[in-house]
């Protein structure tokens, strides 16, 4: 027996009931449909007179005037005209008055079924839809074609397969040919269920395909992450002559952002030209999204400046995202800047959580402070989603007062909000109030997920909390009964790695249950770095090339392990086999928001329009703190070469040169935040220290892994990070 679950609240609120008992007096003899007056109605007494008028209207009111009429006329119970009836309001939206008219239907046949299913489907009452064809099965009554046309879909949106197959079967043994329309619900619903082989079985089986039947596979394909076999199976339609139409195009550019192939992402936008698709807002829109997925950020610009005279909110949304994502802050600003100028956009949540996140990564703390101010302006002050991210930008910029202001300030928390807030405190070097935080979201009633473990975890793990994290990690495993995910592990190896227990944390890699990833065998090669155990660290490099070939991180940090310990030879042969795989280690770059602008600086650029002022004050920097005790700390350079010369490499890493810069650019007394793309080394720790002392300025570093505030001389870290 089929057993689905209905909502307690059958219909759309704004809806009204309205009882057949009123209907011969409620409305008057003529009939209005769209604003234009008809002929006044004579009473018929044939029903296809009736079903004729029914079949064309489209509004409320001249409908109840017809049903009025209807049952003056004596025909209220003939089943042809109850099912147009239904259908009627079905298509007006007045589902109330469609079921109430179904239920008196004295001798439904499988026609009335299908169109109250077909009803509540249409409107986005899907679970009301599955309840009536469960009603329908149980009630002795087989689906047909139509009807399979109407409830499959809803099975695709809800994850039904199980009812899906049941349908398929149904119309098997019954003998229904699969036709075109009944095959594409089939393939559509067997791709959105995640079963691409059921689909492509279906499909190949059809005796005929149309150019939807096509679109549900090359769409199913991109949805299911398998972006190069809607690519063939673009091919074969064309092979196939069936012209492509505009969810094809749609469904190309999804396809295309999936393989990430940025010579294919242009060719399909030719072929969209050469289709006549190019003056489209829907494709524009597509090929924009695929273009930002594709980081061709100036070919999405392009697209979006010059080819698309109207803009909406979602192109601005994904245009902004696209310069957040990709790193241009300063752009990203200017897009929401145009985007509020104009009257007609109506901006929403996500477009706000774009913004928001864009400041959140460059640690723009003004221009977050702006957005902040925003939206409560625009009425999404008291969102919640919108909350948890102005939470994590605050926590992102450094201002962890302002994030736990707002965070106290918000009339409902849900659980991203606190993992939000739990994260924030971490990172920002006050793992003991995450901790705490964390029973106290325990204690409030609302259950941790499994974000919220991994957010406590790395509290944890940036103050070497071992004990509170092997408890907490414990919980997770006893009191949730959950199996820890690949991340949870991973915070785990870090946490014991970090803290010098390398034996443990790789005892915990080679006997958890899951297999590792590169994530959990990342973090022992880290610890290993740390602490310099170059034997294990070969080991755990080894697994590592193995896992993910392509990623330099895990090369230089053998390399440096080899630097530390004085292999030059290892050095010089990882840096060699990074070269071969035409592998490229990313550059130190560090970023300062000075007056609402960011300001973007990489180790060693010698080459930066204000690096004349900025040497000669870097210069002078450097030898105040020597005399105040620095000492450059010569181990941070992992590469062969005298002394002078990695002095100069430690004097041009680019957190030095953002620091610079903010000190040259600011009034005394103003923090200085420096965000960075990697790890801070030990000897811009150390001159950090120094120069907070000697400058009496407060810096604000976030480096690859955490926050590192520094005052009078200390670091929020305590050394250890």
């Amino acid at each position: 027996m089929i057993q689905i679950l209905t909502s307690k609240k059958r219909y759309l609120p704004h809806q009204k009931i309205i009882h057949l008992a009123n209907l011969t007096n409620s409305y008057s003899p003529r009939l209005y449909s769209n604003n234009l007056e008809t002929p006044r109605l004579k009473t018929f007494k044939h029903p296809s007179s009736y079903a004729s008028i029914l079949q064309s209207l489209r509004d409320l009111k001249p409908l109840q005037q017809l049903h009025s009429r209807i049952i003056v006329s004596g025909l209220a119970n003939n089943i042809f005209l109850c099912n147009r009836l239904v259908n009627s309001y079905a298509c007006c939206g007045a589902l109330g008055v469609a079921e109430c008219i179904f239920r008196r239907i004295p001798s439904k046949n499988v026609v009335s079924w299908t169109i109250m299913v077909s009803g509540f489907t249409r409107n986005g009452l899907y679970n009301e839809g599955v309840e009536v064809f469960r009603e329908m099965i149980m009630n002795g009554f087989l689906p047909n074609e139509v009807t399979a046309t109407s409830v499959l879909p809803v099975f695709a949106k809800l994850g039904l397969v199980q009812f899906g197959r049941l349908i398929h079967s149904f119309l098997i043994r019954l003998g229904f040919e699969i036709n075109v329309f009944v095959g594409t619900s089939l393939v559509d619903m067997y791709m959105k269920c995640g079963l691409v082989s059921v689909a492509e079985q279906v499909f190949d089986a059809m005796p005929e395909k149309n150019v939807f039947s096509w679109n549900a596979m090359i769409s199913g394909y991109s949805d299911n992450g398998l972006g190069e076999e809607g690519i063939v199976q673009f091919k074969r339609m064309q092979r196939n002559g069936i012209v492509a139409d505009l969810v094809t195009m749609m469904s190309l550019t999804a396809s295309c952002s999936r393989i990430e192939w940025r010579q294919l992402g242009r060719m399909i936008r030719s072929f969209i030209i050469r289709s006549g698709f190019d003056n489209c807002l829907l494709v524009k829109t597509a090929l924009l999204e695929m273009y930002v997925k594709l980081k061709c950020i100036e070919d999405a610009y392009r697209v979006f400046n010059e080819e698309m005279p109207v803009k909406d909110v979602v192109t601005w949304t994904l245009m902004l995202s696209g310069f957040s994502d990709a790193g241009f802050g300063n752009k990203a600003m200017d897009i929401f800047d145009q985007m509020i100028k104009i009257d007609e956009i109506s901006l929403d949540s996500v477009a706000l959580l774009g913004m928001i996140s864009s400041c959140s990564k460059s640690g723009a703390m003004q221009q977050g402070r702006r957005v902040h101010a925003f939206t409560i302006k625009v009425g999404f002050g008291d969102d919640i989603f919108v909350g948890s991210a102005i939470i994590d930008m605050y926590s992102n910029c450094g201002n962890l007062d302002s994030a736990k202001l707002y965070f106290e300030g918000l009339k409902e928390r849900d659980v991203v909000c606190w993992n939000s807030m739990i994260a924030g405190l971490g990172m920002n070097g006050y793992s003991d109030d995450a901790v705490g935080l964390f029973f106290l979201m325990k204690r409030s009633g609302i259950e941790p997920n499994e974000s919220t473990y991994i957010s406590i975890l790395c509290a944890c793990t940036h103050a070497g909390m071992v004990n509170p994290g092997l408890l907490i990690f414990n919980q997770l495993i006893k009191e949730r009964n959950i199996e820890p995910k690949l991340q949870h592990y991973s915070c785990i190896v870090d946490l014991l790695g970090r803290a010098g227990r390398l034996d443990e944390a790789y005892s915990i890699v080679n006997n958890m249950p899951l297999k590792p990833d590169a994530g959990v065998y990342g973090a022992l090669l880290g610890a290993c770095s740390i602490h310099r155990n170059i034997e294990l660290g070969l080991k755990i490099s080894q697994k590592l090339f193995e896992l993910n070939p392509d990623d330099a991180g895990y090369y230089v940090l053998l390399s440096n392990m080899y630097a530390v310990s004085g292999d030059w030879e290892g050095v010089k042969k990882t840096r060699v086999s990074l070269r071969s795989k035409g592998l490229k280690k990313d550059p130190g770059i560090s970023s300062i928001e000075i007056d609402g602008t960011i300001f973007t600086f990489m180790a060693g650029d010698k080459n930066h329009i204000q690096y004349p002022e900025i040497c000669n004050f870097l210069m002078n920097l450097i030898a105040k703190i020597e005399c105040e005790g620095y000492v450059p700390d010569l181990n941070s350079v992992f590469q062969d070469l005298t002394d002078d010369a990695e002095r100069d490499v430690l004097y041009h890493h680019s957190e030095k040169l953002a620091i610079a810069f903010g000190l040259l650019r600011t009034k005394p007394g103003t923090t200085i935040r420096v965000m960075k793309n990697l790890r801070i080394c030990n000897d811009c720790h150390n001159a950090s220290k120094f120069i907070s002392t000697s400058f009496e300025r407060k810096l604000i570093i976030k480096d690859g892994n955490r926050f590192h505030i520094f005052q009078n001389g200390i670091c929020s870290c305590k050394d250890y990070w």
